[in-house]
């Protein structure tokens, strides 16, 4: 967990000029899928949790669009400073914490979070099964959480096809073949033996996204 799966990857673009810790992808990638999440799930206000977050930019720009307070929970403290500092630098400091935790052991109470969001993060669970139910178990009644990696559908066509490509090269790196790419996911055994029926997975290219609710 923390980490973006395709950390080691270079990729052109992540960076925008004045931003203190930019993402390892272009921001339109975090902007589009915050979009999407958004216009899915019309979640707008109460608490979110952005799992494994790195330097936080799907939580930001969630935060950005909504009201949501949003907390980005990660094993390293060095990218959750980095976290802060963004949200300081797009004006959402104050509707954005930071928690230095793992996923299989979060500390928030049950019901806690009306929204769960993670891009990434999920290749470095060690216990996908224990990571989902604690997940699981912070999730409000009400709310959603969508989980993986890759993405958003909102991107402009030309943007997707060349991230999508170098995504698909890293994962034939040597680096990128100690982690198991989202078509390799078993996503389903996983939800079920975490106790979790009511699920739906995403088939994105490149990628999956898994969305479910309590209720």
């Amino acid at each position: 967990m923390g980490r973006d799966q395709e950390r080691s990857m270079p990729m052109s673009g992540s960076k925008r000029k004045g931003v203190p810790y930019p993402p390892l992808h272009p921001l339109i990638v975090y902007e589009a899928l915050a979009k999407q999440v958004i216009e899915d799930y019309g979640v707008k206000e109460g608490f979110c949790l952005d799992i494994g977050s790195g330097v936080g930019m799907l939580g930001i720009e969630l935060a950005r669009r909504t009201r949501l307070d949003v907390v980005l929970v990660d094993i390293r403290k060095d990218v959750l400073l980095g976290g802060l500092r963004n949200a300081e630098y797009f004006g959402v400091r104050h509707r954005v914490s930071a928690v230095q935790a793992d996923v299989h052991s979060l500390p928030f109470r049950p019901d806690a979070a009306e929204l769960i969001v993670s891009r990434g993060s999920i290749p470095f669970w060690r216990d996908r099964v224990k990571a989902f139910r604690e997940i699981h178990r912070v999730l409000a009644g009400s709310g959603v959480a969508f989980i993986g990696g890759g993405l958003s559908r909102n991107l402009p066509e030309e943007v997707r096809m060349e991230l999508g490509e170098r995504i698909r090269r890293w994962f034939s790196s040597p680096e990128g073949r100690k982690y198991d790419p989202p078509e390799r996911w078993k996503a389903e055994e996983w939800l079920r033996k975490a106790g979790i029926m009511r699920f739906r997975i995403i088939l994105e290219d490149p990628g999956r996204w898994i969305e479910f609710r309590k209720r």
